[in-house]
């Protein structure tokens, strides 16, 4: 079913963009405008040997979607759309949420009795954590009597023009799990190389995988994961996007 309802939707937005085509071929030699949807969508439409051409921010736009640089031509991907809510995109385990900085996914939850950390330097900054027991030597954490661990398994994928390093750092995130008790619980760590405060350095297109890891109150049971994208050098002028995802599984 997602397959056929995929298809559908790409053979909407295909004949969408011929759509803009066909109407900005018919409007060049009307004043360079393009009527889309009875809007006008772009006031520069310019005739190149006989066809009519705008610029593909205009038509994406038009749209309501947003332009991707990639490395081997251009992607255009859903904005925020009935995704966002009040500023903040939101979504469920398996979507991708896309802020045009970073792409984020949370892949699966789960509530192991234990948790092997895979990055060897992360094993002594997790010494002394309130709520759980690390043993160095193997690197296994388990969660301290009365709580329990939760593993959130996440993607992030830079989507920018230059290679960047993710931020993972407490100031100016906004991390959290929030349970159905309406209490959030900050995470305890992250098992990824750059950790714990960023990713390592990521190629435009590139992606990390990653678990956020918790130790929670054994009652809790969870509603959202709370993430903030952002990237660690600050450098687009302290832009940062929220997500919450849902974590009902399927």
């Amino acid at each position: 079913m997602n397959k056929i309802c995929n298809a559908a939707k790409r053979r909407t937005l295909v004949s969408a963009l011929v759509l803009v085509i066909g109407i900005g071929a018919a409007s060049a030699a009307g004043g360079g405008k393009l009527i889309f949807n009875g809007k006008v969508a772009s006031t520069d439409v310019r005739t190149v040997n006989g066809s009519a051409y705008v610029k593909l921010s205009d038509m994406a736009t038009a749209l309501g979607m947003v332009v991707v640089k990639r490395g081997d031509g251009f992607e255009l991907v859903k904005k925020g759309g009935a995704n966002q809510v009040d500023g903040v995109l939101q979504g469920k385990i398996g979507d991708t949420l896309f802020d045009g900085q970073w792409r984020f996914t949370v892949l699966s939850i789960q509530t192991p009795e234990s948790y092997v950390v895979k990055t060897p330097s992360i094993r002594e900054i997790l010494r002394g954590t309130d709520n759980i027991s690390n043993d160095e030597k193997t690197g296994t954490l388990r969660a301290a009597t009365g709580y329990k661990l939760v593993v959130i398994q996440c993607r992030v994928t830079n989507g920018q023009k230059s290679p960047q390093t993710f931020w993972l750092g407490k100031d100016a995130v906004k991390n959290a799990l929030a349970g159905r008790d309406g209490q959030s619980h900050a995470p305890f760590g992250y098992d990824l190389e750059g950790a714990p405060t960023q990713s390592k350095t990521l190629l435009p297109g590139a992606a990390a995988l990653f678990p956020i890891l918790f130790s929670v109150p054994e009652a809790t049971e969870p509603k959202d994961l709370v993430f903030t994208l952002r990237n660690n050098d600050f450098s687009s002028n302290g832009k940062s996007s929220d997500v919450r995802v849902s974590l009902k599984t399927p």
